[in-house]
Order: structure tokens, then sequence, then C-alpha cells
């Protein structure tokens, strides 16, 4: 470990580039003694080396935690898999609900025979989070009875989910079938919906999600903000950079959440300011957002970012470096 730490400072004496330091913090985070530091440095490799980006994640699949089995799933959806990965089914199996929900995320982004057929097994599923994923995959197929089943589902997520994929394929009157079911159930579940109806491009409810910027919850302030960006509506963005003020960091980490989704040029100084934030998180999440959307704006900040104390911020500042220099 001294001798890594002298050839360190050796390299930073000799002008290493930030390329070249950010390959370093990556190669260590793979070795930390925390496997979401090792998941993330992972993530990053996807720049300059996938095949071994996907397997350090497979490995960490082996893992007894299913906690970290289920982040190692989600960071493999993250970075995107070829095909359904026979491996990848078998966690659709896995006792643990989370697991399950994050194996099934991957499988529904595809749409071969033996994808529907792991959708088809997911929506008898117990847990309504792989149900909600299997119902919405399905949409790829045009399964236009199995979906109505989901209509009489007993979870409200799913019903909308259902009612999101019938109304993908064409079937009208879905939108106006989720507003009534939100009209049924306490604001707290609302979100799903409001999303539902915006991505079924029901420009009817811009109003109602105006009037929600206004009088909503701050989670659903956000909801409604990301709703009217899908909508192309810019008038949810104050309430946006408001809610990365929040004193509750799950409603900034909510925002940032929709500011790494969606392009939201005029927050980006915002942003910038969010990988300061004392929740780690947060800050984390903020770097991936300005990854996406100002990877070469933020540059500076991200070479700043290399020598953050935290070992997490470090390496995804160092995977936004290399998104940079390979221009993704």
């Amino acid at each position: 470990m001294k001798a890594t730490l002298s050839l360190i400072l050796v390299l930073l004496a000799c002008g290493i580039s930030p390329e070249a330091r950010a390959k370093m913090i990556l190669e260590e985070g793979l070795s930390d003694a925390s496997i979401i530091v090792q998941i993330e440095a992972a993530k990053g490799l996807i720049n300059i080396d996938r095949a071994r980006s996907v397997a350090v994640l497979e490995g960490i699949l082996q893992n007894d935690d299913p906690d970290l089995r289920a982040a190692a799933l989600n960071a493999l959806y993250d970075i995107g898999t070829e095909g359904t990965n026979t491996m990848i089914v078998r966690f659709c199996g896995d006792p643990n609900p989370a697991v399950r929900e994050a194996a099934y995320r991957i499988v529904g982004a595809h749409d071969d025979a033996e994808t529907r057929e792991v959708l088809v097994q997911g929506i008898h599923d117990e847990y309504a989070g792989v149900r909600k994923i299997a119902y919405l995959g399905l949409s790829k197929f045009g399964e236009r009875e199995l979906l109505q089943r989901g209509l009489r589902d007993a979870e409200p997520r799913v019903r909308i989910a259902a009612a999101k994929a019938l109304g993908d394929l064409g079937v009208m009157g879905m939108a106006e079938l989720i507003k009534e079911h939100l009209k049924q159930f306490a604001p707290e579940v609302w979100g799903d919906g409001i999303i539902a109806i915006a991505e079924l491009r029901d420009t009817a409810s811009v109003q109602a999600f105006r009037i929600l910027l206004q009088e909503g919850t701050p989670d659903l302030r956000v909801d409604a903000a990301e709703a009217l960006l899908i909508l192309d509506d810019d008038s949810g963005i104050h309430a946006l950079r408001m809610a990365l003020q929040s004193n509750d960091p799950f409603v900034r980490m909510r925002s940032v959440g929709v500011l790494t989704r969606h392009d939201v040029p005029d927050s980006y100084a915002q942003l910038e300011a969010t990988t300061h934030d004392a929740f780690v998180n947060v800050a984390v999440q903020a770097v991936k957002a300005l990854a996406v959307h100002d990877v070469r704006g933020s540059g500076k900040r991200f070479r700043e970012l290399l020598d953050a104390q935290n070992t997490l911020l470090r390496v995804t500042a160092a995977s936004a470096i290399l998104r940079n220099q390979n221009g993704t």
C-alpha cells in the first residue's frame, strides 16, 4: 500500500493527466472494502473496458447479501446488457424481492422469446414491484389480454402500469382511467400515475400538474415538474431548483434524479453546487447528472472531485472524466 501511495505521489509530481488519475482511482475502487464502491468503479470501467466491467458486476452477483446482489443487477441495467442473459433470468426467481425486481428490470428491457416467457411468470409474482415491471415489459409483445388482467391487480401501482402499457399499445381512455384510479388513493401513491399520464401525452392534464407545483407535497411537486418536462413544458423547472434546496435530502435526491433523466441547461450551475451536498448520495447523483448532460462544461469540477475525501465521490468523478474522454 505504501509503495502504491508513493507511486501516486511521484506521478502527481510529474504532472499525471486527469484521465490517468481517473483510471487509477477506478482501479483502486475495484479493490475497495466497500462493495458499493466496487460497483461504481465497475460501472465507470464501461467507458474503457466493457468486458471487465460486466465481469466484475457479475462476480458481485455471487455475494450472499441480497442488497448487494440487487445493486449489482441495477448497475448491469444501467450499463445495458445484450439480450436475455441466462444468469440474469436465474435471479428472477431469487427469494429476495429487491433482487427479483432488479433482475426483471434487465429482462424487461429486451424483446426476445425467452423474455416474454419470463415476463408472463412475473405478472404472478407476489411482489408488486415485479408485477409492475412485467406488465410494462409485456407491452413490447402486444399482449393486450394479459395486460387487461393487470387492470384488476390489487396494487394500484400495478394497475397504473398495466393501463400505461395498454395506452402505449393504442388502447383509448387509459389516461382517464389512471386519473380515476388516483382519485381513490392518498397523494403519496400518485407519483407513478402522474408520470404515466404524462408519458401517454395527456396534455389536458398540464394545468392540473401546474397546480400540483403549488399545492402538492414536496415529492408531488417534483413528480409534477417531471411530468411537465415530459410534456415539453418547462413551468416546473423552478420547483425542481427549489427542491434542490430542500432540507430533506430525499427530496433533493428526487429532484437530482429528475435532472439526470431530463436535460435542463438552466440547472447546470445548481447541479454543480449540489456536488458539494453534505448527503453524499445526493452529491454523487449530481455528478452523474452533469456527466450525462454537461460532461465537458463540468470538467473542472470533476477534476477537483478527484481529490474528494469520500471514495464514492472520487470514483464517480473519475467515471465522469473518462466519459468525457470518450465523448459518450
